[in-house]
C-alpha cells in the first residue's frame, strides 16, 4: 500500500517536471527574447513571461499531471471550478513570482551573475516549492477507482434519473 502511494507520487512528480520542463522552456525562451534582443529590463522580461508560462503549466498540469485530481471545495459549476483552479494557480505564481525576482536580483546584483545563468538557477530553487503548494495546496486527489474525466471540471457527472 505504501509502495503503491509512493509510486503514484513518483509518477506525479516525473510528469510534474514535464510539464513544468515544458512551461520553463516557454518562460527560457520568452525571458531570453524579452531580456536580450528587444533589451527589456530583466524585471519586465521576467513577470511577462512567467505569466505567460504559468498560463501553459496551468493547462498542461490539469490536463497530464493533475488529471485525476478536483480543485479544493469544488462546485458543481465547471466555470466556477476552472476559475478558483486558475485563481488559486495565479495566487501561488504570484509567490513565486516574488521569490523569482528576489532571487533573480540577488544573484545579478550581488553575485554578478548573467542574467540567464541566473534565472536558470532561480528555476531549479522554486521547483520543489511550486510542486508542493499544488499538490498540497489546489488539488485534492479523486478517491474513485474508474477512469477519471480528463476535461477541466473532474468532477464526476451526477445521473439525476429517479
Amino acid at each position: 500500500m505504501l509502495r503503491k502511494k509512493y509510486l503514484k507520487n513518483m509518477t506525479q512528480f516525473i510528469s510534474y517536471l514535464v510539464v513544468g520542463g515544458g512551461a520553463t522552456v516557454v518562460e527560457w525562451a520568452l525571458f531570453f527574447l524579452f531580456v536580450y534582443p528587444m533589451k527589456w529590463d530583466q524585471n519586465a522580461g521576467f513577470t511577462v513571461a512567467y505569466l505567460i508560462s504559468t498560463f501553459v503549466n496551468m493547462i498542461l498540469g490539469r490536463l497530464l499531471t493533475f488529471r485525476n485530481a478536483s480543485v479544493v471545495n469544488q462546485s458543481n459549476s465547471a466555470v466556477r471550478n476552472f476559475l478558483k483552479e486558475a485563481a488559486l494557480i495565479y495566487l501561488v505564481a504570484a509567490v513565486g513570482c516574488v521569490l523569482n525576482l528576489l532571487f533573480l536580483n540577488l544573484f545579478t546584483d550581488f553575485f554578478g551573475m548573467d542574467s540567464m545563468t541566473a534565472k536558470i538557477l532561480t528555476t531549479g530553487i522554486m521547483l520543489i516549492g511550486n510542486y508542493l503548494a499544488r499538490k498540497l495546496g489546489i488539488y485534492r486527489e479523486n478517491t474513485q477507482t474508474a477512469a477519471a474525466p480528463t476535461h477541466l471540471d473532474c468532477k464526476p457527472e451526477i445521473d439525476r434519473k429517479g
